[in-house]
C-alpha cells in the first residue's frame, strides 16, 4: 500500500479499528496475492510500533493468507528438500584484539602477511564451511556449490529414473551431472556466502512453463528500472549467453507424492566482526540467529588495561589509533551481557559463549595478572544464569589460549577442541528448503557474481525465477522465506523492489561511514594516558611490528571495491575541497545529508539505473534506527547517526546534568547490551515513532549543545530538556526544573513511558529478549566513584550492591517521582517490623467524588500489546492472574500446554481475559481498574508496587492496602 494512502487514512479516520478495516479493504482489493506477514507489517506501521499485539490480530483476521502460504510451501516440498543445519558463529571483540588472525586459526588456515591485515566491518569476511569429521576429529572445509549442485542433480536423475517420468537413453553421459566423490561428509552450502567466497555457476536459460509468464504481471509495486550503462552486463545478456542444459531444471520441477530429502547438510557459517565501538553499537542488528560468540582477549593485556583500538587499512593506520574510555574488563562485561540476553530461536536454546586468548606467547607482558587470574574474573563476570552457556575448556579454565601469529602444534590442538566443542554444544538452526528455492537462491548469487553487483531489483529476481519454472506465488514466498532465515535481505515493507542478494551490502554502507569518520577523527584531548605515553602508543600501533596481530585482516568488499577505494586517502582528507558537503556537522555531531551520502566516496553498491539509491539507504537506516531525522525548518533534511559520535568527558556530564536526583533505568544483569543505547536515542528522535511531546535536540545558537554516544540533551516542548547518559551500567535521566509541580509530574511521567517504551521496542527489533530495565535511583550509600543502583521490590527499596539493605533507603523527594508522581503530602509505609528510617514511595493523591463516580474505561483485545507491557516484571505469576480474572482451571491448563515459555502464558490469558471468556463476565468488563486489583492480589499478582505503578500510569484508584 502506498505510503500517501497510509497517511491518508491515518489523518481521515481517528479510530484504530477504521484504520485497520480500511487497510484490509485496501490490501484485499489491490493485493489480493499478498501474505499475512505482509499485512502485518502494514499494520504494525498504523500501530506505532505495537507490533505483538497487530500480529496476533493479523493472524486472526488472514487465515487464508497463512493456508496459502503454508500450501505453497507444502507444494514446493513434494519436489525435494535439502536440509541445513547451520551454526552461525560470530568473532567478537575490541579491535586489536586478534580476531581476524585467530579465525584463520580456528577454521585451519595460515595467518594473512602483515600488509594485507586491515581492520573488518561486521560481517566483510564470511567463511563458509563444510564439516567433515574423519577419525573424531573435526575438519572445516571450504564450500563448493558446483559439487553440491552435481551431487543433487544425480539424485534427482535416480529419483526420477525411479518414477519414469524422464527417459536418460537420449542423453550423452559426458554431459550429465555426476555424483560428488563419496566422502564422510556430503558436500555443503552456506546460507550467507560472500563475494570472496562464491563459486561461479553457467546461469540459466529461460525456460517458458505452464503457468509461469515470461514477463512480470505483478501488480504490488511498479517495478524499477534496471537500465545499464554502456558496456555493462545486464541480466538478459547473462541469461541468453548460457547454455546450462536444460536436463536440471527439468530435474528439479518434477513433483513425487512424498517430501523427498535429497541432501542433509551441516554448515558453519563463521563471520568476522568489527571491534571498534562504532561498529559494536550497530552489531545486534545484522546478527540474528548467532549460535555462539567466540569472544577473543588479547592475553598480553591486564583486564584493567585501557586498550588502544582505530582502524587499519593493509597495515597502516587511517588515523592515530586512541585510548578506550571503558577498560578490557569492561568491554568484556558488555559483550557478555550481550551475548547473554540474545534471542536464539532454534529450539528455544540460548546462545554459548567461548572466551579465545590471543598472543598466548606474550602473556608474561602483563605479569602480576596471569592468564588464571583473568580466569578467576571471568568467573565473577559471568551471571549466574548464564553459566550454562558458557563453553569452558575444563571445569577450572575458561579461556582457550592460542597463538594466532605463529601456531604451533599446541595452538592447532586448541582450534581443534574449538571446532569440536562448538558443534558439539551450540545450538544449530534447522530449516527445510524446497529444492527449487534452493537451485533459485543458487542461481541469483551466481548471477549476482556475473553482474558485478549483490543489489538486484525484485523484477529481475522475478525473471530469474521464471528462468526456473518458479510460479509467482512460489516467487514471493520464496523470497520471504530467505528474509526470514536471513539467507537474504528483502524488506517487503520498507524496500518491496530491492533484493539484497548478500547482506552484507549495508554493512558495507556503514563501513563507509565510519572509515570517514576514523578519517577525520584526532585524539580527544582527555586521553586516559600521558601525552607522551599516549603518543609512544599511537606510534607503536601505526607501525605493528611481526609480533603483534592488532591490525586485523578483510578482503575487499562485496561489490568488488577494496578498503582503500571506499575510504579516503590521507592526501584527500587534508585537501578540504574533496571532502564531502556538510563534512564538519558529520564529525562533529554526527549529522548527514542526502547531498553527503551522494559523495563519491560513499557510492558503493548504487545502481545508476535506480536499483539502488541513497534515498533507499536513508530509508532504511531509518526503519533500523541507525539513523534518525532530525527536524529542520531551514537547510536540507538532516539525519543524525549516534553511532559514530565520540564518547563523553566526565566533565561535560556534570557540566549538562544538573538535576539533584537523576532518574535511573536499571538492567538486573549488569548492565545494558551494545545498541541499546544509540537505537534509543533514533527512536526517540524519529518521527515514525511519534510522541504526545515530540522530543528533539537541545539547540543552542542552531548547534547541539551536549550530542554525544553516550549523552544526549533533548529539548521536550513545553516541559523543559532532558539528558540522557549511558553510565556503562545503567542510563540516568536527568530533568531540567520546570515552572510547577504538576508541569514536573507530567514530565516525569512522560520521560518515563517514553523511555521504557522505547527500550523495549528497541529491544524486540534487536532481537534482545530478557534482561528487561526497571525504574531505579542512585543508591544513596554508595560512593561517587563506583555509584550503584536500588530499586522497589514488593513496596521495599532493594540496594544493587548490598542485598541486605531492603527498606532502609533514604532518597530525594523528585526520586520518588521516578516511581509514584504522587504529591508530597501523603506518604506510605512499609509493612514490616522492621522500623523504617527514611520516607517511603508515596500514595497516589485519592480520588475526587467527581472521579469516582466515572465509569471504569474498558479494555478489549486491541489493548493486549499495552497491558501486556505492563505485566512484563510479573510474567511467571501468569496462573494466579487467570484465576484472579475468573478463568478455568481447564483453560488455564491448555495454555500451559501450547505455550513455551511464562512470556507466552501471561500473554494468552491476557488475550482469554481480554475476549470475556470463562467466568471473566462476572467481575464486569476487563479495565484497568480490574487489572490492577489483580496485580495487588495476593493470590493473583502479588505485586503491590506494580499495581500501584499501572495505576498511576492509567489514572485509576489505587489498590486497596491490606
Amino acid at each position: 500500500v502506498p505510503p500517501s494512502i497510509l497517511n491518508k487514512i491515518k489523518s481521515q479516520l481517528s479510530s484504530d479499528k477504521e484504520r485497520k478495516a480500511e487497510v484490509l479493504r485496501v490490501i484485499s482489493t489491490e493485493h489480493p496475492h499478498l501474505t499475512w506477514e505482509y499485512v502485518s507489517d502494514v499494520l504494525y506501521r498504523l500501530r506505532d510500533g505495537q507490533y505483538h499485539h497487530v500480529l496476533e490480530r493479523v493472524q486472526s483476521l488472514f487465515p487464508t493468507g497463512r493456508r496459502r502460504a503454508k500450501k505453497i510451501y507444502q507444494e514446493e516440498m513434494k519436489r525435494g528438500v535439502t536440509k541445513r543445519k547451520l551454526t552461525k558463529l560470530v568473532m567478537v571483540g575490541i579491535a586489536g584484539s586478534g580476531k581476524s588472525t585467530s579465525l584463520q586459526t580456528v577454521i585451519g588456515e595460515e595467518p594473512l602477511a602483515e600488509d594485507q591485515r586491515t581492520s573488518t566491518p561486521l560481517l566483510t569476511r564470511p567463511v563458509q564451511t563444510e564439516v567433515i569429521v574423519v577419525h573424531d576429529k573435526v575438519h572445516w572445509k571450504k564450500r563448493n556449490p558446483e559439487e553440491k549442485k552435481k551431487y543433487i542433480a544425480s539424485l534427482l536423475r535416480e529419483r526420477a529414473q525411479r518414477l519414469g517420468q524422464v527417459s536418460l537413453t537420449s542423453q550423452d553421459p559426458a554431459s550429465l551431472p555426476t555424483p560428488a566423490p563419496s566422502s564422510p561428509a556430503k558436500p555443503l552450502s552456506s546460507t550467507q556466502p560472500s563475494s570472496s567466497a562464491q563459486q561461479s555457476s553457467t546461469p540459466t536459460q529461460p525456460v517458458k512453463t505452464a503457468g509461469s509468464p515470461t514477463t512480470n504481471t505483478s501488480t504490488a509495486v511498479p517495478d524499477r528500472s534496471s537500465r545499464a550503462a554502456p558496456g555493462e552486463v545486464t541480466l538478459e545478456s547473462l541469461l541468453q549467453s548460457s547454455e546450462e542444459d536444460q536436463e536440471y531444471i527439468s530435474l528439479i520441477n518434477i513433483p513425487s507424492d512424498s517430501h523427498e530429502t535429497l541432501l542433509d547438510e551441516t554448515v558453519v557459517y563463521v563471520v568476522d566482526s568489527g571491534g571498534q565501538p562504532e561498529f559494536m553499537e550497530a552489531m545486534a542488528v545484522f546478527l540474528g540467529e548467532t549460535s555462539a560468540c567466540v569472544l577473543v582477549m588479547d592475553l598480553s593485556q591486564s583486564l584493567d588495561e585501557h586498550p588502544q583500538t582505530g582502524y587499519w587499512l593493509r597495515g597502516k593506520a587511517v588515523s592515530k589509533p586512541y585510548r578506550c574510555i571503558r577498560t578490557n574488563e569492561e568491554n568484556l562485561k558488555k559483550f557478555i551481557q550481550t551475548i547473554n540476553t540474545f534471542t536464539s530461536k532454534t529450539k528455544g536454546q540460548p546462545s554459548k559463549l567461548l572466551f579465545l586468548g590471543t598472543h598466548r606467547d606474550q602473556a608474561h607482558k602483563c605479569l602480576p595478572e596471569t592468564v588464571a587470574d583473568k580466569n578467576e574474573r571471568l568467573k565473577k563476570l559471568i551471571p549466574a544464569k548464564f553459566e550454562k552457556q558458557i563453553i569452558q575448556l575444563d571445569k577450572k579454565t575458561l579461556i582457550f589460549e592460542i597463538n594466532a601469529l605463529n601456531p604451533d602444534d599446541t595452538d592447532r590442538k586448541t582450534a581443534e577442541k574449538v571446532r569440536s566443542y562448538i558443534l558439539e554444544q551450540c545450538p544449530a538452526k534447522e530449516v527445510e528448503i524446497p529444492v527449487r528455492w534452493d537451485a533459485f537462491e543458487e542461481k541469483l548469487r551466481s548471477l549476482a557474481k556475473g553482474l558485478g553487483r549483490q543489489v538486484m531489483s525484485r523484477k529481475e529476481c522475478w525473471r530469474v525465477a521464471q528462468s526456473l519454472g518458479l510460479e509467482e506465488n512460489s516467487f514471493n514466498e520464496a523470497l520471504d522465506f530467505f528474509h526470514n532465515w536471513s539467507l537474504m535481505f528483502y524488506f517487503r515493507d520498507i524496500l518491496p523492489e530491492v533484493v539484497f542478494i548478500d547482506p552484507q551490502v549495508i554493512l558495507d554502507k556503514v563501513s563507509e561511514l565510519v572509515v570517514f569518520m576514523f578519517e577525520l577523527r584526532e585524539p580527544e584531548e582527555e586521553d586516559e594516558t600521558s601525552p607522551d605515553e599516549a603518543a609512544g602508543a599511537a606510534a607503536k600501533a601505526q607501525t605493528p611490528g611481526p609480533d603483534t596481530d592488532k591490525p586485523e585482516p578483510t578482503s575487499t568488499n562485496t561489490d568488488g571495491t577494496t578498503p582503500e577505494k571506499a575510504a579516503a586517502t590521507s592526501s584527500q582528507t587534508a585537501d578540504e575541497s574533496l571532502l564531502p558537503p556538510g563534512w564538519q556537522q558529520f564529525e562533529k555531531f554526527g549529522h548527514v545529508t542526502k547531498a553527503f551520502l551522494e559523495d563519491k566516496r560513499f557510492s558503493s553498491h548504487y545502481h545508476h539505473g535506480g536499483i539502488f539509491i541513497c534515498e533507499d539507504l536513508i530509508h532504511l537506516l531509518e526503519e533500523l534506527l541507525v539513523f534518525a531525522k532530525l527536524e529542520s525548518e531551514e537547510g536540507p533534511e538532516t539525519w543524525l547517526m549516534p553511532s559514530v559520535l565520540r564518547q563523553v568527558a566526565e566533565e561535560k556530564v556534570k557540566e549538562v546534568c544538573v538535576s539533584a536526583g537523576p532518574l535511573v533505568v536499571d538492567f538486573p544483569d549488569g548492565g545494558p547490551q551494545n545498541g541499546i543505547f544509540c537505537s534509543l536515542m533514533a527512536h526517540v528522535l524519529s518521527p515514525q515513532h511519534p510522541h504526545p511531546h515530540p522530543w528533539k535536540l537541545c539547540l543552542s545558537s542552531n548547534q547541539p549543545t551536549c550530542l554525544y554516544r553516550d549523552c544526549i540533551e533533548f529539548h521536550v516542548p513545553d516541559f523543559g530538556s532532558v539528558t540522557l547518559v549511558d553510565r556503562f551500567r545503567y542510563f540516568e535521566a536527568h530533568v531540567s526544573d520546570t515552572t510547577s509541580k504538576e508541569e514536573e509530574q507530567k514530565l516525569w511521567q512522560h520521560v518515563d513511558k517514553s523511555i521504557f517504551n522505547g527500550i523495549e521496542k528497541v529491544s524486540d527489533m534487536l532481537g534482545y529478549s530478557n534482561n528487561k530495565p526497571r525504574p531505579a535511583i542512585i543508591c544513596p550509600k554508595s560512593h561517587s566513584d563506583k555509584a550503584h543502583t536500588a530499586y522497589i521490590k514488593d513496596g521495599k527499596w532493594n540496594c544493587t550492591s548490598d542485598m541486605k539493605i531492603r527498606g532502609t533507603l533514604a532518597a530525594l523527594d523528585t526520586e520518588f517521582l521516578w516511581f509514584e508522581k504522587s504529591s508530597k503530602q501523603q506518604q506510605s509505609t512499609v509493612s514490616e517490623a522492621a522500623p523504617v528510617t527514611t520516607t517511603q514511595p508515596q500514595q497516589p493523591p485519592p480520588t475526587s467524588s467527581s472521579d469516582s463516580t466515572q465509569q471504569p474505561i474498558t479494555l478489549d483485545i486491541n489493548d493486549l500489546f499495552e497491558v501486556h507491557s505492563e505485566l512484563c516484571n510479573v510474567a511467571a505469576k501468569w496462573k494466579g492472574l487467570g484465576l484472579a480474572f475468573g478463568l478455568h482451571p481447564g483453560t488455564l491448563d491448555t495454555v500451559k500446554a501450547n505455550c513455551h515459555d511464562v512470556e507466552d502464558c501471561l500473554r494468552e490469558v491476557l488475550t482469554q481475559w481480554l475476549n470475556k471468556v470463562d467466568n471473566t463476565r462476572r467481575f464486569g468488563a476487563p479495565s484497568w481498574q480490574l487489572l490492577v486489583a489483580a496485580v495487588a492480589h495476593p493470590a493473583g499478582g502479588n505485586n503491590p508496587a506494580l499495581a500501584l505503578t499501572i495505576a498511576h500510569n492509567h489514572n485509576v484508584p489505587a489498590p486497596a492496602q491490606n
